[in-house]
């Protein structure tokens, strides 16, 4: 058996030999054709058990041989870190793994694979396999991003921010700092974004970015208008860095600050779209300047029939009607479209039961059936919280509140009625509901 091993090596040493006389072989050309030879065998079936040995050789007679020679000690060590179980002999798995990106850039980087495209590898590599040194992962992927640029990946640039976040809540580097890592990838994501918009990879991190900024802490008002307004006459007439600070700023509910308004307005002026519109209206609703909110509410509502904001701005619109401008009845269709625009979220239901028993004295006279309002608006209440979780105590309490005022069993048998009978509300509520009965 050993005899035709043997033998085979020896003809798939000759085959291979003009291909690797282009290549640089070491001080022992033959030994180098013969490792790689036999330790390429054994990896291409997957049997690493007996190639490592042959690769390890490889690697020490010719280390400048191919990329291909590290790219195999890469898989062959990951596969080995996730088959051991024992934490000792893993972590001396994961230490070779590490030293395959050393030897990589000590002997083959160039042009096409350069030092911080290695150093990339090493730093999420390190934060896949020891979380626990997330600082050495940050050092190592800060340097890679500032040797690689705008070439970054997106494997690289997500980690380094998920790094950046957690090392914040360490308390091992400060704001600032997380900012200026946010400010880093983000200027990258956008400028790929823009050369190619439909580039996957970085389609999905971006949101993903935002988010590890937003949560870290970092994201506090006084630390982004400091940055921003530092930042705002040289980048006013760029879209995308506006959209991205307003964005920035109204999830930090930092919507009353003044570099928000310079920001929202420019960005209008640039591209009047449905977003923009609203960050214009958030302004004109913290300073309670309703026309003017509702004005860019309208607008933005026009321009944003498929934004996923569509329902926020009907909602928005419908509270000027209900709480300011007392148009009941504006204000309960704008909130049946809020509901048609996202069917889960239960705060319109919430709404619509209290104008229903702000309206009752401008649709009824009767006092009977001002009281009967009351059995509607629950309603409302309880669908709210049956479709919406998140809505559920407010919604209890508003159950809680508003049942007392329900008619009492008197009333309800002197109009021929019984619990669980159906009735109409009139008027422009026009809604069917269930007898309830208030106990005395």
């Amino acid at each position: 058996m050993k005899a035709r091993i043997l033998a085979l090596t020896l003809v798939l040493i000759g085959l291979s030999a003009s291909l690797m006389a282009q290549r640089d072989m070491g001080s022992d050309p033959t030994a180098c054709g013969k490792y790689q030879t036999l330790y390429g065998e054994f990896y291409k079936q997957k049997n690493y058990a007996d190639a490592m040995p042959w690769w390890l050789k490889a690697l020490e007679a010719c280390p400048k041989f191919s990329k291909n020679l590290y790219m195999a000690g890469e898989t062959m060590f990951r596969d080995k870190i996730e088959k051991e179980t024992d934490p000792k002999k893993r972590s001396v798995l994961i230490d070779s793994l590490l030293w395959v990106f050393d030897k990589r850039i000590e002997y083959y980087t160039d042009a096409k694979n350069p030092e911080g495209f290695v150093l990339g590898l090493k730093g999420i590599a390190i934060q896949q396999y020891r979380k626990e040194d997330y600082k050495l992962s940050y050092e190592i992927l800060k340097k890679s991003i500032g040797l690689m640029g705008s070439r970054s990946s997106a494997g690289v640039l997500i980690t380094y921010m998920q790094a950046s976040r957690q090392l914040f809540l360490d308390g091992a580097i400060t704001e600032e700092q997380v900012l200026s890592d946010y400010e880093t990838t983000m200027e990258i994501v956008d400028a790929i974004l823009k050369l190619t918009p439909d580039n996957e990879g970085f389609l999905q991190i971006k949101p993903a970015i935002e988010q590890y900024f937003t949560s870290s802490g970092a994201a506090n008002c006084e630390s982004l208008t400091k940055l921003y307004t530092s930042k705002f006459e040289a980048l006013k007439g760029d879209v995308q860095w506006l959209k991205k600070v307003t964005l920035q700023l109204r999830k930090a509910g930092c919507t009353d600050s003044k570099i928000f308004s310079e920001a929202a307005e420019a960005l209008f002026k640039l591209e009047p779209t449905a977003e923009s519109a609203h960050n214009i209206a958030y302004i004109f609703l913290r300073r309670e300047e309703y026309p003017k909110a509702m004005e860019y509410l309208e607008q933005a509502i026009t321009l944003g029939q498929q934004s996923e904001e569509l329902a926020d701005m009907y909602y928005e619109l419908a509270t000027i009607n209900y709480s300011q401008l007392k148009n009941y009845r504006e204000a309960k269709s704008l909130l049946q479209k809020a509901m048609e625009s996202r069917p889960n979220w239960g705060r319109p239901y919430l709404m619509l039961g209290q104008v229903y028993i702000a309206a009752r004295d401008q649709i009824f006279t009767d006092d009977w059936d001002k009281s009967t309002v009351f059995w509607v608006a629950v309603d409302q209440f309880i669908k709210a919280k049956t479709i919406d979780p998140e809505v559920m105590d407010e919604a209890n309490n508003l159950i809680n509140s508003y049942s007392q005022y329900f008619p009492n069993n008197e009333l309800v048998f002197f109009r021929t009625l019984r619990d669980g009978d159906t009735i109409t509300v009139g008027g422009w509520i026009n809604e069917t509901t269930k007898v309830r009965a208030r106990k005395l």
